[in-house]
Parts: structure tokens; sequence; C-alpha cells
């Protein structure tokens, strides 16, 4: 939504309202943040190749094929120093371009991002909540995923990829005792969703929304790629419903805590499975991990999932403020007063 103030007009200008842009266009904005995006990429590329260096001769890769030089490189032995790659990677990817883009782009970053924001106790276990009861039903649409029907070289194409994915998971999650149990919270469940969180719904799915003025469908684009940059395609409509469940917590409150929470408690389930698991046999195939349960189960969730976000609508209540909804003064002359303030985004 767009709401556009004339100079006479100022005294209908809520305190709540803000320049929401430092007057830069919709596509403007996208290809900032796009070309932070792939500037992070890059330049994360290179600097998770610190800790390796420290670990490996680079000697040895000589004459490798690229599949040769992952597998020398994803052995149990490196888990500490690739879970340090993984943080470099993910930080200069998906955290610090959104935080460039609105600094560049916004009048005040973290308010625009969400990060401004307070949780309360009761969003705070609703949000966990949410995210345990949509267990059956991620489970439920992955075994439907594997049910379409894909060619036979297609599907095996999709399980080798799978399964070198779970191999990855499994090495980097390498748990040998609590205080890796410790390590792996924060660096595979904590980190990652912040991360991830402020790029597809503080950066991405933010600006979609304010653009096209269609926020069901921003929170479904930024769903669908936060699932397609996760390259798991038995997992692709798993991931797609979890993209929308966050997208719709950030879209009625703006806060990107409430993500950062939710997406959290997601990655410490499996990273629990994963240690327990492990506890009970050091050489447990990961991929049992996941809950494989009926379609039947899956509806089910989907019952009590939408009971919860009901739920999630009156404990967040106070927080709903037309988010997606910015201010733009028609007047190359006139001053923000020093009393405007930030919109949720």
């Amino acid at each position: 939504m767009l709401a556009i103030f004339e100079p006479a007009n100022l005294s209908n200008l809520s305190c709540m309202a803000y320049f929401a842009s430092k007057r830069m266009s919709y596509w403007g904005q996208l290809g900032i943040l796009a070309a932070f995006t792939s500037a992070g990429l890059l330049i994360g590329g290179i600097v998770s190749l610190i800790p390796l260096l420290g670990k490996m001769d680079l000697n040895s890769f000589k004459g490798l094929s690229g599949k040769e030089a992952m597998n020398s490189i994803f052995v149990p032995e490196n888990a500490s120093v690739l879970r340090w790659v993984q943080f470099l990677t993910t930080l200069f990817l998906f955290f610090l371009p959104p935080i460039f883009y609105a600094w560049l782009c916004h009048k005040k970053v973290f308010t625009h991002l969400g990060f401004k924001n307070k949780v309360t106790v009761l969003q705070f276990f609703v949000v966990i909540l949410i995210m345990a009861a949509s267990l059956p039903l991620v489970g439920a649409l992955a075994d439907l995923t594997k049910m379409l029907p894909f060619s036979k070289l297609t599907f095996e194409k999709f399980q080798r990829a799978e399964e070198e994915y779970n191999k990855q998971v499994s090495i980097i999650g390498r748990m040998n005792g609590l205080s890796d149990y410790i390590l792996s919270m924060i660096m595979l469940a904590i980190l990652p969703a912040m991360f991830e969180e402020t790029i597809f719904r503080g950066g991405l799915q933010n600006l979609l929304s304010r653009w096209w003025k269609m926020p069901i469908f921003s929170i479904v684009v930024t769903a669908i790629i936060f699932s397609l940059v996760h390259g798991s395609y038995f997992g692709f409509l798993s991931r797609a419903v979890l993209g929308f469940a966050l997208g719709w917590m950030y879209y009625r409150t703006g806060n990107i805590w409430l993500n950062i929470i939710a997406h959290t408690a997601n990655n410490a389930i499996a990273v629990t499975a994963i240690y327990i698991m492990r506890l009970k046999d050091p050489h447990a195939d990961v991929a049992k991990a996941d809950v494989n349960l009926s379609v039947w189960w899956g509806l089910i969730s989907l019952a009590v999932i939408y009971g919860l976000f009901i739920l999630f609508e009156k404990v967040s209540q106070y927080q709903i403020n037309k988010p997606g909804e910015e201010v733009i003064i028609r007047d190359e002359n006139y001053n923000q007063p020093s009393w405007v303030t930030d919109r949720q985004p």
C-alpha cells in the first residue's frame, strides 16, 4: 500500500509514518539488493576459503575433478572447519547484503528490516508451536513430492542430490558431545536463521510487498525463492510452505525477531534429532531424522497450524500496523520533521 501526502495534508501524517526510501525507485532498490547479494556471494566464497587454507594442502587438489575435490573436503575430520566455512558464506551472502542495502536505500536500517521490535512471551511460544506443529505437514509434503510422476532418470538425479546434501549435513553436523551440540546449535540453527530471515523477509519480501502492493503474492514469491536457494528437490514443497508461514509472520507484524525465533526452532529440532540419533548410533543416517507421516497427518497438522495462526493474530494484534505501507511526501523542499519515525515494514 502507498500513502501519498501533499504538504497541505501533513496534519494527516501519523507519527508512525516515515520516508520509507531515500527517493529511490523500486527497480533501483531491487538492483542494489541484487548487486550486494552477488558481491556477497563472490566475497563470501573467497573469505570462506581462509579456514580451509590452514587445514588443507592446495596442491592435493591438483588433477581432481570438482566432485572429487568436494569429497576430499567433506570428511568428518573437517567438521569444525566446515562449520566456519558455512558461517562465513552465509554471513556474506545472506546477512551483510540486506544490511548494506537498507543502509543505502532507507532512512533507518534496523527499523526498516524489523530488528527494532520487541517479542512477548506469548509470541515466543506461539511461533515455536507453529514450527513444531508443521513437522507432520513437512513430512507429508516431502513424501508427496516423491510420489510425483518424475521420470526414472529425473528421480534418480534428485535422489543422488538428496543423498549428497544429507552427507554434507551429516559431516557439518557431526556432534561427539554436548559441546559439539551447543556449537552446532549456534552455527547450524541460530545464525543461519538470523541470516536467512534478514535477506528473505527483511530484505526481499519487504521490498516486493511495498513495490507490488500485493502482500500475499510477495510472500509466495519469496517463499519459492527461499526454497529454491536451499537446493533440495524433494524438500522443495516443504521449505516453500515453511517459507510462506515465516512470510506471513513477517507480513502481519514486521517483526524480524519472530521469524528468527521460528526459523531457529525449526533448525534446532533438526539438529537435536540428529544429536539424539548420533548418541545411539554414531554412524546413523541423518536422512532418517526426517518425519515421515501420511497425508492425513499432514492435513491434521495444517488444521492445527491454522488455529495457531489465529492465536498468533490475537497475541500480535498490538503490532499489526498495515505492514507494507509507506509514506511518500510530494515536496522536494520539505524537510522531514524530527518527530517522524519509522513504520513497520
